[in-house]
């Protein structure tokens, strides 16, 4: 696998002698927008539904789009999130660089609300997107994109990890009947490893890019015409021309050779063809 090699890949500063990356402030941000939740939570104010959670159709609050995955309760696991979330998100970010990031999590963030909006329009069904598990799983599959053999808990594939993952988080919507979560999931997990894949095969000679791929495997295919088999020619084929293409490439061989080592360096077999050979140029020029 190509490796890219820019200044993407550095942390932007370091502090104390600990690298600071984007996926840093990233863990940040989520740590502070879970704990002001809790405190929106615990004064029962209803600020965090208004603008916080995701409803498809409320055109002021476009601001929602983008922390929907920050209202979700603290619990025993959300050190483990914001952890695991860290460490999935460095690797990626040290790899391909933190613009890749940047795309990565827009996608994976607003695929599920363009589906929501979708299914609202479209269908009429209304739904609320807020909580971080189509983050975990998105980040999830991107990691598992771009390193899919690296062992987790020292002895599994994170790929085998991340698709077990996926196929939880499609139960658990599928037990709650929330479809636009579920295709969301698919979506966003489809969108990230497409992407991730892309990223990556940016970096080699024969890169083709995703759009023209795509653009190609839609494009109407050339239909197979059964053609008919060619006619002989009447004309005998030129053996006579052949035959004098093969003498001239042996003369030129062995005139090399004379040239490198000497007359005495050809043997009776070889001098025998050089002797015909001038002979028939003889007999040429004297027709």
């Amino acid at each position: 696998m190509a490796r890219f090699c820019t200044r993407e890949n550095e942390p932007l500063k370091k502090w104390n002698g600990i690298p600071i990356y984007l996926a840093t402030i990233l863990a940040a941000v989520l740590t502070a927008g879970f704990l002001f939740c809790a405190v929106l939570q615990s004064l029962r104010s209803d600020l965090i539904f208004r603008f916080m959670f995701f409803m498809p159709g409320d055109a002021l609050n476009v601001f929602s789009a983008f922390t929907y995955p920050l209202v979700d309760k603290l619990n025993f696991f959300t050190p483990f999130f914001i952890f695991f979330f860290y460490w999935l998100a460095v690797g990626i970010e040290t790899h391909l660089g933190r613009g890749v990031l940047t795309r990565l999590l827009l996608i994976i963030v607003l695929i599920p609300v363009a589906i929501a909006c979708a299914m609202w329009w479209g269908f009429g069904v209304r739904s609320v997107l807020s909580g971080n598990m189509l983050l975990s799983v998105g980040v999830m599959i991107a990691f598992a994109t771009l390193y899919p053999n690296a062992d987790a808990f020292g002895w599994i594939p994170f790929k085998f990890v991340a698709f077990v993952c996926l196929i939880c988080g499609s139960m658990m919507e599928l037990a709650d009947r929330d479809w636009v979560s579920l295709i969301g999931l698919w979506g966003l997990s489809g969108a990230a490893f497409f992407y991730i894949r892309n990223a990556v095969e940016m970096d080699h000679d024969d890169y083709v890019p995703l759009f023209t791929r795509v653009k190609g495997f839609f494009a109407k295919k050339p239909k197979l015409r059964v053609m008919a088999p060619p006619v002989p020619s009447a004309r005998p084929a030129p053996v006579r021309a052949k035959a004098t293409e093969e003498v001239d490439l042996e003369v030129d061989a062995l005139l090399d050779k004379i040239a490198k080592s000497g007359l005495n360096s050809l043997s009776s077999r070889e001098r025998a063809k050089l002797e015909k050979a001038r002979q028939e140029l003889l007999k040429k020029e004297q027709a």
